[in-house]
């Protein structure tokens, strides 16, 4: 009987420290790709800025969403709506002002850990490339590039079917765009 209550609250620790440590592989995003954006997430984070289309695009500092990774303010998440559906998140290092995102090496290194190691050449801080996983339900790009003197690196989540909604929303807008008026 002893044996069977150690076993039982052995396993019930090992269970627990699993679903810990699973909890807390991934930042906390305010929703999963294709949720709706509720009024409950509003109360949180204020209105969708949504355009005549119902586009709309907002942006958080990491941190927020991603406490325990050691990212600061040059780490941003940004959210894509259509219709109040998330269509994408993205994980940003914010390069504007200098490579000190790229540089200290957070964005590549959660992306490792969080979904899966990919080869990076001889020293992961020259790597200028991408990396695809595609997820059950969703698909993530991690991308790393240098354009000029300036790194571009992002973690890109979204799914085939909110992909192509994404694109056919930017075909619709790039069609009803005013042309510029031409001088006489």
């Amino acid at each position: 009987m002893i044996k069977n209550f150690k076993k039982i609250l052995l396993i019930n620790l090992i269970l627990f420290l699993l679903s810990f440590s699973i909890v807390n592989a991934e930042c906390k995003f305010m929703m999963n790709i294709g949720q709706i954006f509720k009024k409950s997430h509003e109360n949180k984070y204020g209105p969708l800025p949504e355009n005549e289309h119902g586009f709309a695009e907002v942006e958080f500092i990491a941190t927020e969403f991603c406490p325990d990774y050691g990212f600061d303010d040059n780490f941003l998440i940004k959210y894509t709506f259509l219709n109040k559906r998330l269509l994408a998140t993205q994980l940003i290092a914010d390069n504007s002002l200098d490579n000190s995102a790229t540089e200290s090496m957070k964005l590549m290194e959660y992306a490792k850990r969080v979904y899966g190691n990919f080869e990076t050449g001889s020293n992961p801080e020259y790597y200028n490339n991408f990396n695809i996983w595609e997820k059950v339900q969703r698909y993530v790009v991690y991308k790393r590039r240098l354009i000029g003197n300036s790194w571009e690196e992002e973690i890109y989540i979204s799914s085939d079917k909110y992909y192509e909604q994404l694109v056919e929303y930017e075909n619709m807008s790039e069609l009803i765009e005013p042309l510029p008026e031409e001088e006489n």
